[in-house]
């Protein structure tokens, strides 16, 4: 265990710990990655614990996989059998193993609906409404509705009971009509894998006390992320028994908690030593990415704090003699602010920086527009992270609609979209039709489809439409059953089913190319996998940071939410004015601008040498803005330094 040599002193406290629940608090930097790693390594060398007793979560497939690397690179064959994956991903393999008969009409090889198909299912919930809606509600709406209600564990029966006014009764009544669509189409989403396995393992006490031997050492990544379903989860899977202690090592940092949008509750970090009073604390201070000055910086922001216990973090590199690595700057607007960005992006360039070294981050998306501009005209190269991704291209959603459909007749939402995809007859009103029929009958639509009763509803063009895709898919479901590769039967499908050429009379000679090219990759994609299950599952629980990465020698335009986890040695912060940073929707309450502040937070410490703050005055037309509370913050702690020395 020569690595233990490599560790500062609270590094190899954390890996080094003896069995039992514990926190590590890790700062921005600090390496939480390595020690949650080498804490898994230290397991199995250390205390002999067989890696198949080891379930490692993380938020992001790009996190699990590089813990995988790095423990290949340190054992070798040593980890076959661990569990690593996102909350997702290990709950949708443990529901495809043991949800069939268990839990309503489920089988294993459900669907996992992506933001699109919620959104429908969602829509239809609201059309087939008969109570009389309070205010008008959008399905977006609804869906952040329904994701907050099973982020904490109620169920629309639930929701009813405790309703306390007519709109809440409503969603209600929606949520109920929502979820019992997702069911008969046998489809799950994203809320779903938390809340079936949790509902899965309270309702069968032989299945928790299966999952409890076999995972009994629990180990979390990003705990300040977790919302109230998953920490349900993971207080349920770690419980102690007879046999072992509880063995939970979570790691995590409240100071970067900025998911309150996505149900994310960072109270959970914050009480874990109520919840587990036996638990060891640890924290990860030394800063392995940035300056001390951006540090102290970020933690003149988060001092300020009320909700989270600040950390003042120490950096492991010194400044260099004469180097600056905090710049202030403001703006007439937001032209004038992304003209001054581009210009330094240029002088730096000019100096020997490379164009990837810089990330341009900023607090909501419609900001991008002016550095777009800004650099082009500077003639600098970027790229947008968050844009759309490959597998939210229509002909690949096209394409991926075919494969659920073979893989879940149910799946009434897939077929739907590609039933005339190429055109054979089947348009909007025949598709009603049949859906209607199917629906009386409690029969999924794909059952329809060669019905000699549903065919005789429909024109004799549309029946004949029907029966060659019904055809068609007892064809491809018959070679999805045998050991027929899942890249085969992607091809077969993008041929057989005249999609391929169809495309070549769609779309004008400049855009084929490329949708031919999507296709092949898709191809190319499918022939990591030995099933088509595994194949459209990886798909489904697919996270923005593992389609993004670009190593292409560009300046980096993004979110502030989206950088979260990422660093660049230079980076600008823009729009810090009161409205902007913090947002103007985060004014009225305590909550929110505790959220802003670990948002801001968060923005300065993906800098590793340089960092640029800046304002404008009057980013919106014939408004006068002010600088954000943010700045102010910094420069009154600089001043209490200066005054120190």
């Amino acid at each position: 265990m020569q690595y233990l040599a490599t560790l500062n002193p609270e590094q190899r406290a954390a890996v080094v710990a003896p069995i039992g629940p514990m926190l590590v608090r890790a700062g921005a930097g600090s390496g939480k990655t390595r020690v949650l790693t080498l804490r898994i390594a230290y397991l199995i060398e250390h205390y002999q614990v067989s890696p198949s007793n080891i379930l490692a979560l993380t938020f992001t497939n790009k996190a699990a996989k590089e813990m995988r690397t790095r423990l290949k690179s340190l054992l070798g064959n040593k980890v076959r059998g661990l569990t690593t994956g996102t909350f997702h991903a290990v709950c949708a393999k443990l529901l495809r193993a043991e949800i069939g008969g268990r839990l309503g009409h489920y089988t294993g090889d459900f669907t996992i609906y992506a933001a699109d198909e919620q959104l429908q299912i969602a829509s239809q919930a609201l059309d087939a409404a008969t109570e009389r809606p309070p205010i008008l509600l959008e399905p977006e709406e609804l869906l952040r509705h329904i994701s907050r209600a099973k982020s904490q564990m109620r169920t629309p029966q639930v929701a009813a009971r405790f309703a306390r006014t007519p709109q809440d009764a409503f969603i209600a009544a929606c949520y109920r009509r929502y979820q019992r669509a997702l069911e008969k189409a046998n489809a799950l989403d994203f809320d779903d894998l938390i809340v079936l396995t949790h509902q899965l393992l309270i309702e069968h006490p032989d299945v928790l006390e299966q999952y409890q031997q076999k995972w009994q050492h629990i180990l979390v990544d990003e705990y300040q992320d977790t919302d109230s379903s998953q920490y349900a989860l993971i207080e349920l899977l770690s419980r102690p028994t007879a046999n072992r202690p509880r063995s939970l090592c979570a790691v995590g940092d409240g100071m970067q908690a900025i998911y309150g949008f996505r149900n994310a509750d960072h109270t959970i970090i914050a009480r874990f030593q109520q919840d587990f009073p036996q638990a060891q604390v640890i924290e990860l201070a030394t800063n392995y990415r940035s300056r001390q000055s951006i540090l102290d910086a970020a933690y003149a922001i988060i001092r300020h704090s009320r909700a989270v216990t600040p950390m003042e973090l120490r950096a492991a590199s010194p400044a260099r003699p004469g180097e600056r690595n905090l710049m202030i700057f403001d703006a007439k607007d937001a032209r004038d602010e992304a003209a001054q960005i581009a210009r330094n992006i240029n002088d730096l360039v000019r100096q020997g920086r490379r164009y990837r070294d810089f990330a341009v981050l900023y607090r909501t998306r419609h900001m991008s527009r002016n550095f777009e501009a800004a650099l082009r005209h500077a003639r600098i190269p970027y790229s947008i992270r968050g844009g759309v991704g490959f597998y939210d291209r229509s002909v690949v959603r096209d394409t991926l609609a075919y494969l659920r459909v073979i893989n879940n007749p149910a799946d009434n939402l897939s077929l739907s979209r590609i039933a005339n995809v190429p055109a054979r007859g089947l348009g909007a009103q025949s598709i009603s039709t049949l859906s209607t029929w199917a629906a009386q009958r409690g029969m999924p639509l794909s059952e329809a489809l060669n019905h000699p009763e549903a065919l005789s509803l429909l024109s004799p063009k549309a029946a004949s439409g029907a029966r060659q895709l019904a055809s068609l898919l007892a064809r491809w479901r018959q070679l999805n059953q045998g050991t027929y590769p899942p890249d085969h039967l992607v091809s077969d499908v993008l041929e057989r089913s005249g999609y391929m050429e169809a495309l070549s009379q769609r779309l004008t000679p400049d855009e084929l190319p490329d949708a031919r090219s999507h296709l092949q990759e898709l191809v190319v994609a499918a022939e990591e996998h030995s099933t088509l299950s595994e194949f459209l599952q990886e798909i489904a629980l697919l996270t923005s940071s593992d389609t993004e990465d670009d190593e292409r020698d560009q300046v980096q335009l993004l979110t502030i939410h989206a950088s979260k986890g990422l660093e660049w040695p230079i980076v600008f912060v823009a729009g810090l004015e009161e409205g902007t940073l913090p947002h103007e929707r985060s004014l009225t309450t305590q909550e929110g601008i505790e959220e802003e502040r670990r948002l801001c937070y968060v923005a300065l410490t993906r800098a590793a040498e340089r960092l640029y703050l800046s304002w404008a005055a009057g980013r919106v037309r014939g408004t006068q803005a002010r600088q954000s509370r943010f700045i102010s913050e910094i420069e009154a702690y600089g001043r209490e330094r200066l005054a120190k020395r």
